[in-house]
């Protein structure tokens, strides 16, 4: 059985841990592999090597993955596309590639924007669940946090990583692995899309122009998506806007 989660990361990584803490040891589900999504900024790049130290000491049979995006931030359009798109791109892996039986969808961590996006990604390819964490004293957990920004710090830039965790493996398993009273955890209700029904839009979304006689889908969803700036519907024709074609291209990889 192969379990995966995936998740995008901020300037908080005890979320991460905190999440698979509770699957391992809460849901008593084994985890195979952590898929992180990272931006190039200092303290996230930091946080996932920490990340990586703590889950191989306490939970050392989960393979780490990480993907690094090509902006710090979701600033335009284009950059949700894309971000999309990687995470279409990497749910589908996950699936076809590596034949995950079940994925898990964290989003406690990174940017509300891509957190957004993932969550409805989710409900697309319908994953088994998407949670979210929040600590139950917040100020003192960020005071922690803040406190221990120059360990990871320099964990992050030592080469000897498994010696400098273990020198100071108190304070960095108090902060990554915390009483499970001190957290709790929530799973987003979602709703599995039809899939033929998403096939039908992929299929629409693909093509510039369509006889309003060849497609199979209900008017209300033609009126939905023409509504939410994907199509244009004349008296004969359906055309796909610019952004309906953009989406198209990402749905593929579901």
């Amino acid at each position: 059985m192969k379990r995966a989660v995936l998740a995008p990361l901020g300037y908080s990584p005890p979320v991460i841990t905190e999440f698979i803490q509770y699957l391992e040891e809460a849901e008593n589900k084994h985890i195979t592999d952590l898929n992180l999504l990272l931006t190039t900024e200092p303290p996230v790049q930091q946080g996932a090597e920490l990340i990586k130290i703590t889950l191989k000491n306490k939970y050392p049979h989960i393979h780490i993955h990480t993907t690094t995006l090509p902006f710090n931030d979701i600033q335009s359009q284009k950059d949700s596309l894309e971000f999309m798109k990687i995470c279409a791109k990497t749910l589908k892996e996950l699936r076809e590639i590596h034949k995950t039986n079940e994925i898990y969808l964290c989003v406690a961590g990174g940017r509300k924007d891509m957190c957004i996006i993932l969550t409805l990604l989710g409900q697309l390819f319908q994953i088994n669940g998407v949670y979210h964490i929040i600590m139950t004293d917040i100020k003192t957990f960020n005071i922690h946090l803040e406190r221990m920004r120059k360990h990871i710090e320099e964990l992050a830039k030592t080469q000897n990583k498994q010696e400098y965790y273990q020198k100071h493996k108190k304070e960095f398993d108090e902060l990554m692995f915390p009483h499970p009273s001190t957290y709790t955890v929530i799973q987003i209700p979602t709703l599995p899309y039809p899939q033929n029904t998403l096939n039908q839009i992929k299929k629409l979304l693909t093509k510039i122009k369509t006889p309003k006689n060849k497609t199979s889908l209900p008017i209300e969803t033609l009126t939905k998506l023409q509504t939410s700036g994907k199509i244009r519907i004349t008296k004969n024709y359906i055309y796909t806007t610019q952004l309906g074609q953009d989406l198209g291209k990402i749905l593929q990889h579901i």
